[in-house]
């Protein structure tokens, strides 16, 4: 009790729970900015900040969900502030927003959607339906959202409500919706993109929306008795700039799958390769987690798949840079460990009969013991393939634009000059022996592998792992190659817990005040995922967190 009677008021707004001023601030590892204004570094409690700029709003994030959320506010409100913080150099973002197609959901019946969705979830009972339904809703008001805002049917692609685009089309309902995308060959740059489209939007209100890039959030001050969020702390060039948001923070900052340490407390991965973002580093998480936030959904993910990393480690494969279908997958062991074709059955009307005895990758998803799982891959694995495969594209090398999550199946020669060896990338040998032995894994082991699996395309079945019948191809024409693989991750869906109102939630289970979130922080999937979900996630819960806050007195 002496000890902690010695605290001085300012110590103790530093360390207390949702630490405000100075290091204790940072969300991040490493040194706080020093103060652009030297008096707040001095600070003793929130009242003595003088703030350096003051915003009705502050939306940290300009991806897809901080550009929807700030162009909400802009378009519904009523003159309010926004400040659009971005931790990367672009104004649409340095997440996964544009690096990605693009595509998002609308719907004309958003009862029979909402059945679908909560379908997907099974039985993980922690995320409340509400949440997916609220979704839903949302969903069948996109169209008219960006309409109003310029769209027209023209600049998209439709696929028709019903037209077998559902990712898991054995579930119920999975017909009630359609699948939109900004066509890339439109005229209009803007239009090529719903990212750029969005931003686009933005720049016709300058006098309502200040837009900056190169300005991580560092830190969110909370009233130490309130529980109220007030505002932040962002870095402008070494200095940290208190910005007051007088209704409200929205945090749209996206997923940890570019920090090693949280793939290895979350998803139980040591190495991941995160084939879109590249500053999704759980930034917004730690800051979160000082106010005491709630976390839902910290192992969900897109992923895991593998994909090549060269053999000295330094670089790693563009995504869908491998055919697996042409050749198989061994462990450090040299056995096979799952069923490694990843071509993909979603968007098709696929295979007659049950979920469960389906095969093929869905976002990472695959069969597990009849359900579908995101699989634990290891952290080493090899690709071993023949000369066949090697003619067909198993390693597609500069071609790798031309393969596509559809075309997995198809056999096409390519460049014979593609070569995986001389990118560093794969072992060569003439022997299964020989290749064994440079792989540095058991000689017996991948001998008697790869035996197996070519007495099973001869039969024409996998008797291990129940690879469909014609994605069977064999590994035996010399010469021989083996890729070394590490697992591959889209994004991760975790973060803080956020309530129907896009709230924030506490570990009490009460709404942070003044907090809220959108898009892929603290994201609604929590078991499979529905292709084009996240950028409709983007659109719907932005546009809740902005009418919340425009509601506010």
């Amino acid at each position: 009790m002496e000890k902690r009677n010695s605290l001085s008021r300012r110590n103790f707004i530093k360390t207390s729970g949702a630490a405000m001023l100075g290091a204790a601030a940072l969300g991040l590892a490493g040194c706080a900015p020093s103060a652009k204004n030297e008096a707040n570094a001095q600070a003793e409690s929130v009242h003595d900040i003088q703030w350096d700029e003051e915003f009705d709003v502050l939306v940290v994030g300009a991806g897809a969900a901080g550009l929807a959320t700030a162009v909400a506010m802009a378009t519904e409100g009523n003159g309010e502030t926004t400040l659009l913080l971005e931790k990367g150099s672009t104004l649409i973002g340095s997440g996964n927003s544009p690096v990605c197609s693009g595509s998002f959901h609308i719907t004309e019946d958003p009862e029979s959607f909402a059945v679908y969705m909560k379908a997907l979830v099974e039985g993980f009972t922690a995320t409340p339906e509400s949440i997916y339904e609220v979704y839903a809703q949302g969903t069948a008001e996109n169209w008219d959202w960006l309409e109003s805002l310029g769209m027209t049917e023209d600049d998209v692609k439709i696929t028709p409500q019903g037209d077998g685009k559902a990712e898991w089309f054995e579930l119920e309902n999975s017909g009630s919706f359609s699948k939109c995308q900004f066509k890339k060959d439109n005229a209009d740059e803007d239009r090529q993109h719903i990212s750029k489209f969005l931003s686009s939007v933005l720049e016709q209100y300058p006098d309502t929306v200040t837009r900056k890039t190169n300005a991580p959030l560092t830190a969110l001050v909370q009233d130490p008795e309130t529980k109220a969020v007030l505002g932040g702390i962002y870095d402008e060039k070494g200095k940290g700039v208190y910005v007051k948001a007088r209704k409200g923070v929205v945090m749209t900052c996206g997923g940890f799958e570019n920090d090693t340490e949280m793939l290895q407390d979350y998803l139980s991965f040591e190495q991941m390769h995160a084939a879109g973002a590249t500053a999704n580093t759980g930034d917004g998480h730690r800051i979160c987690a000082k106010l005491g936030a709630s976390m839902w959904h910290m192992n969900s993910f897109a992923g895991a798949w593998s994909n090549g990393i060269s053999l000295d480690g330094e670089k790693t494969m563009p995504y869908r840079s491998l055919k697996k279908a042409l050749g198989i997958v061994v462990g450090v062991n040299g056995r096979r460990f799952y069923q490694e074709w990843e071509g993909t059955t979603m968007f098709t009307q696929g295979e007659e009969g049950p979920l469960s005895l389906h095969y093929g990758c869905r976002h990472g998803h695959q069969n597990f013991g009849g359900e579908w799982k995101m699989l634990p891959l290891p952290a080493k694995q090899w690709f071993v393939y023949d000369s066949e495969g090697k003619r067909f594209g198993a390693y597609m090398g500069k071609d790798v634009a031309n393969n596509t999550l559809q075309n997995q199946t198809e056999k096409t020669e390519i460049d014979p000059s593609i070569d995986a060896v001389a990118d560093g990338y794969a072992l060569v040998a003439d022997t299964i022996e020989e290749l064994a032995a440079l792989m540095e894994v058991p000689v017996d082991e991948l001998v008697n592998t790869v035996n197996v699996w070519n007495e099973s395309c001869a039969n024409g079945k996998d008797e291990q792992f129940h690879r469909p019948a014609d994605q069977l191809a064999p590994v035996s024409t010399p010469p021989f190659y083996a890729i070394k693989c590490i697992p591959e991750i889209l994004n991760t869906d975790g973060g803080p817990r956020r309530n129907e109102r896009a709230q924030i939630i506490n570990t009490d289970g009460e709404p942070i005040p003044n907090l809220y979130s959108s898009g892929e922080f603290g994201s609604l999937w929590a078991a499979k995922y529905q292709g084009s979900g996240n950028i409709t996630e983007c659109m719907v819960f932005g546009r809740i967190a902005a009418r919340e806050l425009i509601a506010k007195e």
